[in-house]
């Protein structure tokens, strides 16, 4: 099937905006529909307020009728999703150099199609105010005071499914997320009301950008260097959940920085980095509320006499290299505001081990990745009573200790039901990879119109071999002079990795 490219960016735009009013439709109607039920039954203002308690208990007689778009009859089509067949045309389009803004600061930011559409729900009300009287009516203001920009709230509730994606979408607004760090939205800087209330608004230069005819890239690139300048920093105080710090770890006669790392805490967000299933996130999410939340739970509710042998997590994190069990973890220490200390247990021999695991013993870090788990956990382990000891240590301390290996049947059994979880990190399927793909490059770096996501979202390897490949089409590509990546490049990284593109 042949795919005509968009004859300019506004006809993009104006495929994109129609999506948009689909979106709205179906919420338009879904919240009058709300409305007629719930109008039906309130008898005050408390009825409607409480509205969310008592609808489903009463019992409402007849059916409220409905407009919804979502009720309508589909039309059938050709197999592929929306985006696909989007991503297919943006991609014929770039090969025939049309200039189109929105995929192209998506390409240079590497977002998510969650921010990518918060920048065109952001862009819709400088196309036409209708998008911001439908904003106002979803967010129940007033129409003659709002300012027509969607807030936090309502990107979130038409944006996201499930209250995983929820949470994880919430991170996008953060001060340190892409689209504020980069400044391309910009949200008020003091407010006395809630951050779900808080507008939304795109910068001049960037909707200048978006809407052009024929959007000028060396504009954009120049706005992204300028940005990139100012880094802005979290405004999150770093917690302390213990005194320990990472200079006590001493190890005498063995050469720590290449078996240990310390990981800030402070970083850009790194649930929106992990491509993994969302059963998955939640179980890692959950690790780092163990933590959270253990002091509260213990102190103000008394769970604490109860579970005094199960208040912190000893796990295992299963996968092979590069399915991000390292980046797990780091996105764990950060939830948590605190860093993360990394050890290869494979760096140190037998003595060294087990003044390693004493240390470990006495200073007690919170937040704690052992690599090579099969070190200590294998069917020849020979420190036993020592690990023993350390387990029950850690399992009644609030701090999150993770094991890591490539295989499960390399750690003994006896050790495997001492775990807390066994997590398993699968190798990424091909929507994660297209995703890992359009990561694996640093905002500044320029990418031709040909590389073709698709091609190489079929290729089956995990996210660390991407990082990988990524930079070494990055070395061909400085090597032969180009000043951006193009597909010639990612072959021959592929080629040199002996891997088939």
């Amino acid at each position: 099937m042949d795919i005509e490219p968009f004859f300019d960016n506004w006809c993009y735009l104006r495929i994109e905006l129609g999506w948009l009013d689909r979106v709205l439709a179906t919420a338009v109607a879904r919240q009058r529909k709300d409305t007629k039920e719930i109008e039906h039954v309130a008898r005050s203002q408390s009825d409607r307020v409480t509205s969310h308690w008592w609808k489903g208990i009463v019992c409402l007689e007849g059916t409220i009728s409905s407009d919804s778009p979502a009720d309508m009859p589909r039309k059938g089509g050709s197999g592929l999703s929306y985006q696909q067949q989007m991503e297919a045309k943006i991609r014929v389009s770039q090969q025939h150099e049309v200039a189109l803004g929105l995929p192209t600061l998506c390409q240079r930011l590497s977002l998510t199609p969650f921010e990518k559409n918060v920048v065109l729900m952001a862009l819709a009300p400088e196309v036409s105010r209708r998008y911001g009287k439908l904003y106002n009516f979803l967010q129940d203001a007033n129409q003659s005071k709002a300012s027509g920009l969607p807030t936090v709230d309502l990107l979130l509730r038409l944006l996201c499914r499930n209250d995983g994606e929820w949470r994880s979408a919430r991170l996008a607004f953060a001060a340190n997320a892409t689209l504020v760090q980069r400044d391309i939205l910009r949200l008020p800087t003091s407010s006395t009301e809630p951050f779900l209330d808080h507008p939304i608004k795109l910068v001049d230069p960037i909707v200048e950008y978006l809407l052009a005819d024929q959007p000028d890239v060396t504009l954009l690139d120049r706005w992204l260097q300028k940005t990139a300048a100012f880094p802005i920093k979290s405004p999150l105080p770093a917690l302390k959940l213990d005194t320990w710090e990472p200079e006590n770890l001493k190890i005498s006669g063995v050469d720590t920085q290449a078996a240990l790392q310390i990981t800030p805490a402070v970083e850009s967000s790194l649930w929106f980095t992990l491509r993994l299933p969302e059963p998955l996130l939640a179980s890692l999410r959950h690790l780092g509320d163990r933590i959270q939340y253990a002091q509260h739970v213990d102190e103000q509710w008394g769970f604490q006499s109860a579970h005094e042998n199960d208040r912190g997590s000893v796990v295992l994190f299963v996968g092979d290299k590069g399915t991000g069990k390292t980046l797990a973890a780091q996105a764990i220490a950060q939830q948590l505001q605190m860093s993360l200390m990394s050890i290869d247990l494979s760096c140190f021999n037998l003595t060294e081990q087990r003044q390693l695991l004493a240390d470990l013993t006495t200073e007690a870090p919170t937040v704690l990745l052992l690599k090579s788990a099969e070190c200590w956990l294998g069917k020849d382990a020979v420190l036993a009573a020592e690990l023993q000891s350390f387990l029950v240590a850690r399992h009644r301390a609030i701090a999150l200790t993770i094991f890591s290996t490539e295989r499960k049947e390399l750690v003994k059994p006896s050790w495997q039901r001492q775990m807390s979880q066994i997590l398993t990190f699968p190798k990424p399927n091909y929507s994660n990879r297209f995703a890992l793909w359009q990561q694996a490059f640093p905002a500044q770096v320029s990418l031709a119109y040909d590389v073709d996501w698709n091609a190489l979202a079929r290729l089956c390897l995990s996210a660390g071999e991407i990082q990988v490949i990524a930079r070494e089409a990055a070395i061909c590509a400085a090597a032969n002079g180009s000043v951006s990546i193009a597909m010639v490049h990612l072959r021959q990284a592929c080629r040199f990795k002996g891997i088939k593109l």
